[in-house]
């Protein structure tokens, strides 16, 4: 039997079961009951011991960890601490003790549970993933708010292979990679901590498998594969045998690729594409420049908000903008606004409560229409850094030219204020904007008037042109990037760059996907960015065809009727010109 889910870490294991329950929440479901006014005190001092015990453990994992992992991954604790330490939810939990008269784990419960549910709507998977560190602090907090001992999973029986319904990103940080052949969750997403730290520690393994743990028994035998998110459950002799050559076999392929990470990303017919990667830290560009990155495609600066007891200052930012600038030397960074909402930002940005964030006052509408002073902030920053490298501005969640007119107007003020006061920045700054709207695609041609680039957000234009939520299982099979609507749109964008002498990136999950690589080279996309790890695969692909090929398909991909004709098309390419990678990276033959 065979259960198919998300690859979240590259490699083979083959080996037998280890079953591992729901353990991440080892506390009771807190109760809705009364307290007396006289044990609000002491519920007060309960809870803010649990804090301090949970900041020490998270704390002794942090260091555990850093011997087993990059300093970027290890720093994924930083954000635990945060939690910990942000006064304003801890003072929210010890007023709602106060007046609901409620036992400290229920209000702390109570509340933690409203960010959870406003980080799960988001459509970006990054940002939408962070639900698991909250909950997985909130565990941590609960459990010891009520005294009991959480399981922990550093010492294993022998070489096993974990199955659990999920992981937390601190259970996974202590596994024991000499005991740890692989694990296959439940839940997540190619994003999690969860699947950050397995890529780091080397872990293969599978997420999002519906299911599977009600499937299997401690000893049973199965094959874990993490480069095309499968599980095989007790597979026959043939099988094991077929993957253990396998295993051999991918293993050099991608060593192979990591080896040509120096060469150019052009076609037989010396068309170039730019390759770029998609960042969330700084410590990434370390990774970006392991895979021969030409440069930041986008870099997402929520990371600098959310969970953050104190907002950034310009300084903060501008050190951070700074460094990543230089570290790249001459090689480009874009530096996308903040695109979050008011139900990812707590208090510190609006107490308003809206009904669907993920149509409301988000990105540029909140910044524009509630807090100015935050981008004015984040803009005076960037500026200040593009004095010390390739530093370029990108808007997100554009849907109309009056915003972009607003922008740039807001800029050129920022741009005065600073010639006054004699700070340094590039007054040349090239300003670009996301196009992941289906109004800003379809005007594409008046706001390419008004920016120097575009940058296609293709996971939020699938979604909001298809009306899909991917996250959703009952509808996922409707997101469809190869969809003629989205194939038009796309056009439509590139055409449009193309007459208005700008430039148009793709920075969506559909860039690293090697299965659209011919129908965007073709559609004439002139840098695709994506996670660094996705770099090798593409830039194999590209190599490997010619431009009129490219051309060819692209030009019958936009007039097909069904998105599977399209995808048939590109991958019927892909197997006369690199058959290593379907059989190999898509196929996992």
């Amino acid at each position: 039997m065979v259960f198919h889910g998300i690859p979240a870490s590259p490699g083979i294991a083959i080996g037998t079961v280890l079953l591992i329950g729901h353990h991440g929440n080892t506390y009771k479901m807190p109760e809705d009951k009364a307290i007396s006014e006289d044990a609000i005190p002491s519920e007060i001092l309960k809870f803010n011991n649990a804090l301090d015990k949970t900041r020490a453990e998270i704390q002794d994992i942090q260091k555990q960890v850093q011997s087993k992992v990059e300093e970027k991954d290890a720093s994924i604790f930083d954000a635990h601490l945060l939690i910990v330490d942000d006064k304003m939810l801890m003072n929210e939990v010890e007023e709602m003790i106060r007046k609901k008269t409620r036992p400290a784990d229920f209000c702390f419960y109570r509340i933690i549970q409203r960010y959870v549910s406003a980080l799960s709507v988001m459509t970006d998977p990054y940002i939408k993933g962070r639900t698991a560190d909250i909950e997985d602090v909130a565990s941590r907090i609960i459990s010891n708010i009520q005294g009991q001992q959480r399981q922990v999973l550093d010492h294993l029986p022998g070489q096993r292979i974990i199955i659990a319904r999920d992981l937390t990103p601190s259970d996974t940080a202590l596994l024991d990679r000499e005991n740890v052949q692989a694990f296959a969750i439940e839940t997540g997403s190619r994003t999690s901590h969860t699947a950050i730290l397995a890529r780091s520690m080397q872990i293969p393994a599978v997420v999002g498998l519906q299911k599977l743990y009600e499937r299997l028994q401690n000893g049973d035998f199965v094959i874990v594969d993490g480069f095309i998110g499968t599980v095989i459950i007790n597979p026959k002799e043939e099988t094991q045998n077929l993957y253990a050559l396998k295993e051999t076999k991918e293993e050099q392929y991608y060593a192979d690729l990591l080896k040509e990470s120096r060469l150019r990303p052009e076609t037989i017919d010396a068309f170039s594409v730019q390759l770029a990667a998609n960042i969330e830290h700084l410590n990434d560009i370390t990774q970006a420049k392991l895979y021969g990155a030409a440069g930041v495609g986008l870099f997402r600066t929520e990371y600098l908000y959310i969970n953050a007891q104190v907002l950034p200052s310009e300084d903060d930012q501008f050190n951070i903008y700074k460094s990543a600038a230089e570290s790249l030397e001459d090689q480009p960074i874009i530096i996308r606004t903040l695109d979050l909402g008011g139900d990812k930002l707590s208090s510190h940005i609006t107490s308003s409560k809206e009904l669907n964030p993920f149509l409301g006052l988000r990105a540029v509408r909140l910044c524009l229409q509630k807090r100015q002073d935050l981008l004015i902030t984040q803009i005076r920053a960037i500026l200040r850094a593009s004095a010390f490298g390739n530093v370029k501005i990108m808007f997100p969640m554009i849907t109309c030219a009056d915003e972009v007119d607003k922008l740039k107007e807001m800029v050129e003020e920022i741009k005065q204020e600073l010639l006054k006061s004699k700070i340094d920045f590039n007054r040349d700054v090239e300003l670009g904007i996301m196009v992941e709207t289906p109004s800003a695609a379809i005007i594409a041609d008046v706001l390419a008037q008004k920016v120097d680039f575009f940058s296609i957000g293709t996971n939020d234009l699938v979604q909001y042109t298809l009306a899909v939520d991917r996250g959703n299982e009952n509808v996922a099979y409707l997101y469809q990037p190869s969809h003629p609507a989205i194939l038009d749109l796309i056009n439509r964008v590139v055409k449009a760059a193309r007459n208005n002498k700008i430039w148009v990136s793709l920075c969506g999950e559909m860039a690293s996907d090697p299965r659209y690589t011919p129908i965007l080279v073709g559609l004439g996309i002139n840098e695709l960015s994506m996670s660094p790890v996705s770099l090798g695969v593409i830039r194999r692909i590209i190599r490997r065809m010619r431009m009129h090929e490219a051309e060819e398909i692209a030009e019958k991909s936009i007039k097909c009727k069904t998105a599977e004709e399209a995808l048939e098309l590109s991958e019927n390419l892909l197997m006369k010109i690199a058959p290593d990678i379907v059989n190999i990276a898509l196929k996992g033959l």
